[in-house]
């Protein structure tokens, strides 16, 4: 039998007394954003203009009340709401640090006041002095900007950083009307629902609940069912051995963007491609996983803990190895996410000796080479992620290497690894400019057996149309391509051959092409690769194109080569 209790509360009836709220260790990390920060502030600033009796409702804050320690405050434990209850302590703080900055106390609104009623258990020390005590990522934080010493901070929580100095600039905007935005924020009610501990099961109504605000990432979820039931020193232990140092390792952005999709992948892993799960349904099949396998929490912690590592190399840019950092980049560029579960199965067995450094790389190249051919073919990609999902499976552990590469050349129709022949074909004619994998390719072009390797964002490169891109060319270009000008730049003006790379994009624009060679920023004093064969060129049409895109794609083969299966 349930001793659930719920009943109406506003901040000040919380925190007006000696307590402390606790956001354990297995509660998410703060994640509000502008969105949510907006809307509270606008339910503030309506609340503002109510009469006394009348409340603004903004959620339930749960809790289970563990007890109170003799000599110290009453422990609560927050199960939901702490993203509400932390964004108004920060709201509250800000206003402290405004009234107290700009000396404009009111007779409503005073710092003491604010501390006492709000933010410090005045009769306490250390941690008990605060009346909220967040988890390990932002805690520091918080205490910081409570303190007002976050200046101090070497690495701070971002998003509560954000929150407090979202609302300090809101308060500064309403600088003439305080009163209103304090009687706002006592006019907010929430519902306190307080748990029993020893009958109430916080897993299930944590999962229930999923309140107004920022829903709870399927990891969220995921990890409160791997550590809210335990007891709090193994708790402890599980969280500071694993699942901190991934959140760590992950980042404070990429963690709630990436890590879920982690989680869908290794999960892939280890139903060996039997079942691809969606990204919203990961936690469901993560419990099925866990249930079927009948894991301890540390064994399934400890598995996801060692491919957490292998994804945040490959994802992440935390590749130690400088030659497969390289590869791990293009694979990041060429957006080559179905074949992660894949990757993290290869990166296992190199990890375990059971794959050679050379043989990983030959893969990886080869897996890359196979994406890219097929972006060049416009093959479909739906079948993608099964194909990766399953490759694993059909490996020779006694020819690693030649199995995988014997695997691609026999893989047929929508599966294909497409040929030589197949993509010179394809590039012969193919609009390059619109391509996804456009910068990638010029790039990987112009780096070729190049000793000063060049990044086309980062060195202020664009794209550059040899034969210009007007509809009217002038009278030079009209007689160098010839009587059919019109349809030669019209099947040619996007393809390979007449693209190049330049820095100076806008000074060249429908220039002739004797000026663009021969301008002071002109093609013959480019040091860039692609614009050598340009340079040699005395005229540029439909010949002189196509040779050039042949000459590319010659090199296209050799950068991303089709299996050599010995």
């Amino acid at each position: 039998m349930s001793n659930l209790k719920a009943g109406e509360a506003t901040l000040q009836k919380l925190l007006n007394t000696s307590r402390q709220f606790i956001v354990p260790i297995f509660q998410r990390n703060f994640s509000w954003e502008k969105k949510q920060f907006q809307q509270l502030w606008e339910d503030i600033r309506r609340a503002g203009s109510f009469s006394q009796e009348r409340t603004h409702f903004i959620g339930s804050i749960v809790y289970i009340d563990m007890g109170t320690p003799a000599g110290r405050p009453q422990q609560l434990m927050l199960i939901d709401g702490q993203q509400r209850l932390t964004t108004l302590s920060l709201i509250i703080c800000a206003l402290r640090r405004y009234v107290a900055a700009n000396k404009t106390a009111t007779a409503l609104i005073k710092e003491q006041k604010l501390n006492n009623q709000f933010l410090f258990n005045s009769d306490e020390a250390g941690n008990d002095r605060y009346k909220l005590l967040l988890g390990a990522q932002d805690r520091e934080t918080y205490i910081k900007i409570l303190e007002q010493t976050e200046f101090t901070l070497a690495v701070p929580s971002v998003r509560i950083k954000e929150c407090y100095d979202y609302f300090y600039r809101q308060i500064e905007k309403c600088a003439d009307n305080l009163d209103e935005i304090y009687l706002g924020i006592l006019h907010l009610s929430l519902v306190a629902i307080a748990l029993d501990k020893d009958k109430d099961n916080p897993q299930l109504i944590f999962e229930s609940m999923n309140s107004t605000g920022k829903d709870l990432s399927q990891s969220d979820l995921l990890r409160n069912y791997l550590l809210m039931d335990l007891a709090a020193k193994e708790q402890s232990r599980l969280y500071t051995t694993y699942w901190k140092p991934m959140e760590e390792a992950f980042g404070q952005y990429a963690y709630p963007e990436k890590f879920d999709y982690f989680i869908r992948d290794f999960l892939t892993v280890k139903y060996g491609g039997a079942r691809i799960c969606k990204v919203n349904d990961v936690y469901e099949q993560f419990k099925r996983y866990y249930v079927e396998r009948n894991l301890t929490k540390e064994a399934v912690l400890k598995e996801i803990f060692i491919y957490a590592r292998y994804y945040a190399a490959i994802e992440l840019q935390q590749e130690t190895d400088k030659e497969l950092a390289t590869y791990w980049r293009q694979v990041r560029t060429i957006d080559c996410h179905v074949a992660y579960p894949f990757f993290l199965q290869l990166y296992h067995d190199y990890k375990c000796g059971v794959l050679t450094k050379n043989d990983f790389i030959l893969i990886i190249k080869t897996t890359i080479s196979y994406i890219v051919r097929r972006a060049i073919c416009e093959m479909p990609t739906n079948s993608l992620n099964k194909t990766f999902a399953v490759f694993y499976n059909k490996i020779d552990k006694a020819n690693y290497a030649g199995s995988v590469l014997k695997e691609y050349i026999l893989k047929t129709a929508y599966r294909a690894f497409p040929t030589d022949y197949a993509v010179r074909e394809k590039l012969q004619t193919k609009d390059i400019y619109h391509f996804r994998l456009k910068n990638y390719l010029l790039e990987m072009l112009e780096n070729y057996y190049h000793k000063e390797p060049i990044d086309i964002i980062k060195d202020n490169y664009t794209i550059e149309h040899i034969m210009p891109q007007s509809p009217e060319l002038n009278d030079d270009w009209r007689a160098m391509l010839g009587e059919n000008w019109r349809e030669v730049q019209k099947i040619y003006l996007h393809t390979l051959g007449n693209l190049t790379l330049t820095g100076y994009n806008s000074e060249m624009g429908n220039k002739s092409f004797t000026e663009k060679l021969n301008d002071v920023n002109g093609f013959k004093h480019s040091h860039l690769r692609l614009n050598q064969f340009v340079a040699s060129c005395e005229v540029w049409n439909k010949q002189t194109i196509r040779r050039r895109t042949n000459l590319l794609t010659d090199l296209i083969l050799q950068i991303w080569p089709y299996p050599a299966f010995k």
